[in-house]
């Protein structure tokens, strides 16, 4: 049942419908049994693997709490994050690494037939999330098994997010509530942005992206037109989730964080991962950066915690070497841009200084997303080899099926997209207007969404 679905539109209105109408003591088995059900139309059996590690993350708080024992307490949490990473590193990591290590002894690795379960890396990192805490005396344990299971399958942010802490979502949800007007005009301007994204924005932009990076030989233009709109399309497609997701949980009263706050707007790359994929960030900095030594240890031990970080978010994001390739190449960005920053070299105060450092910002983005899109570590060498080659501006845009129509509607999208920032997240708009901008911006949604023949899936599924 993915957001931008007709299933979607229909599950919500009635979840939202039989959340409120339900007194406020049952509420939580409302949210839990939808959430369930959510989760059971993408994952069926394996929405038990959701229910074990609740259950496992919940007991082990709970023990933590009953032995003061510092030893006892330490065996507890690492028997917890033995289950949660234990579980995600058979599900999404046994073949990767098999296959890895059968490479280089010179065999092949025959993969095993492993499913993924649909959003095992978020709620594992939830779960870890709250034992860390637990441990570390930041949270009291939750008692209830019932409010502690929502917590990691709130269907909302069940399968991609934002990676919420538990002393944020769960005092929230157990919080007694009544629906106000700011509540459905701010859930439904975040519903309205998230589809304008996804739908309009980023399955049109999908369609060329997979063009130029399919195609048996792309013009170097086809690859670099493709890597700017793969850009576009990975951004409106997670940012738009993530508003969809904010928009969801606002009609039930909960308010979750803000994922993406115009990352493409960036002067550098710590102002970058301040603003994308936020959670994400958030949950590396507490619980691998800091616990590294972070900035508290001297330089070099900084520079190996931020390389150690973003080579974790790239295997995070997928077992495959071209990931942990993007994500090493984000750490050296970072890390250059912080010995630039020790040498003195500060941030530009002029405007066309601070123009010039987000496009420098943007360009080394786009160019790491090439390893982050490509099929694998040979395919990325294989597009940088076409894209540093002679171009032909008329082979490219044939390659990618670009047409005059295809590019006028691209240009009206990009015109439309800084409206489209200040219609989520925004303050000051018409509230008046709100649903009936909802209700045309599903309708345009839809008929884009027929005219393309039909939308993929949001891209962070996979993670």
């Amino acid at each position: 049942m993915s957001f931008d679905s007709a299933a979607y539109l229909l599950f919500l209105p009635a979840a939202v419908l039989l959340y409120w109408l339900c007194p406020h003591r049952g509420r939580w088995a409302v949210l839990l049994c939808a959430s369930v059900l959510f989760y059971g139309s993408w994952s069926g059996p394996l929405t038990g693997l959701l229910l074990a590690e609740a259950g496992a993350a919940w007991l082990a708080g709970l023990f933590m709490a009953r032995w003061n024992r510092s030893a006892l307490r330490r065996l507890v949490l690492g028997l917890a994050l033995a289950v949660c990473f234990g579980l995600l590193g058979y599900f999404k990591y046994f073949n990767f690494l098999a296959g890895s290590v059968s490479a280089l002894l010179g065999g092949a690795w025959d993969a095993w037939d492993i499913i993924l379960p649909v959003g095992c890396s978020f709620y594992t990192f939830q779960a870890a999330s709250y034992v860390i805490d637990v441990y570390r005396g930041r949270m009291e344990p939750e008692r209830h098994p019932g409010y502690f299971t929502l917590y990691l399958a709130f269907f909302p942010q069940l399968v991609a997010g934002p990676i919420e802490r538990a002393g944020d979502l769960l005092p929230q949800l157990r919080r007694e509530r009544r629906l106000g007007r700011e509540d459905v005009e701010d859930g439904l301007r975040l519903l309205l942005s998230g589809f304008f994204r996804k739908v309009v924005v980023a399955d049109f932009c999908g369609t060329f992206v997979t063009a130029a990076y399919s195609a048996p030989e792309p013009d170097g233009s086809a690859v670099f037109l493709g890597t700017l709109l793969f850009a576009l399309q990975i951004y409106c497609d997670f940012a738009g989730y993530s508003e969809i997701a904010a928009g969801s949980a606002r009609l039930l009263g909960v308010r979750l964080m803000r994922n993406f706050d115009q990352p493409y707007l960036a002067r550098g790359f710590r102002d970058f991962w301040r603003r994308w994929h936020i959670s994400l960030g958030r949950w590396f900095t507490h619980y691998v950066y800091v616990p590294l030594g972070g900035s508290r240890k001297g330089l070099g031990r900084q520079l190996c915690a931020v390389l150690a970080v973003f080579a974790l978010s790239g295997l995070w994001h997928g077992a495959e070497w071209s990931f942990v390739v993007w994500g090493l190449l984000h750490g050296a960005f970072f890390a250059a841009e912080l010995l630039l920053r020790r040498a003195g070299a500060g941030p530009a105060r002029s405007k066309a200084g601070q123009g010039l450092a987000v496009a420098l910002t943007f360009a080394c983005v786009s160019f790491g997303w090439i390893f982050f899109r490509a099929d694998s570590l040979g395919h990325a060498a294989f597009l940088l080899g076409r894209l540093f080659s002679p171009w032909d501006g008329a082979a490219g845009l044939a390659c990618l099926g670009l047409t005059l129509t295809d590019g006028l509607r691209l240009t009206l999208i990009l015109a439309l997209l800084p409206a489209v920032e200040q219609v989520g997240w925004g303050k000051g708009r018409p509230q008046d207007m709100t649903l009936v901008y909802f209700f045309l911006a599903v309708a345009l949604s839809w008929l884009i969404r027929l005219d393309n023949g039909g939308a993929g899936t949001f891209i962070y599924f996979q993670f």
